[in-house]
């Protein structure tokens, strides 16, 4: 049995949760893709700047995919299925602090991942 760090679950759950492909590709996807992507990459400054509530309810109406990425985590973290936004309101304080820390960090590693697994039209005409 291996012992992985926090750091290293993290990045393993984003790779697969984090689709592979060429936005190219994909035309049908493209603007869904290119707004998923978006969104993960402004999630870590929305975290920092609203707070991991405000930003997991902009994130369930707005972009349900990257909610439900946040989700899985947390419910996989608790072993059961939980509604999030439910879940964060009954925190204490420090508990919520610590939930957020976490899901920082959550983002970061699906921003870095995003980067790598889905290309951009400009990347992959220079390839």
């Amino acid at each position: 049995m291996s012992i992985k760090s926090t750091e290293q679950e993290i990045a393993s759950f984003c790779f697969k949760e984090i689709p592979s492909s060429n936005k190219t590709q994909l035309a049908d996807n493209n603007d869904k893709l290119s707004k998923f992507k978006s969104d993960i990459r402004r999630l870590p400054a929305m975290i920092t700047n609203n707070g991991l509530l405000a930003t997991m309810t902009f994130y369930k109406k707005n972009n349900d995919k990257v909610y439900n990425i946040i989700n899985k985590w947390f419910s996989n973290k608790s072993g059961r299925d939980i509604d999030l936004i439910k879940y964060l309101t009954n925190l204490t304080y420090e508990e919520l602090l610590f939930k957020t820390s976490e899901a920082l960090k959550l983002a970061d590693w699906l921003k870095r991942i995003v980067e790598v697994k889905i290309k951009d039209d400009k990347t992959t005409q220079e390839e």
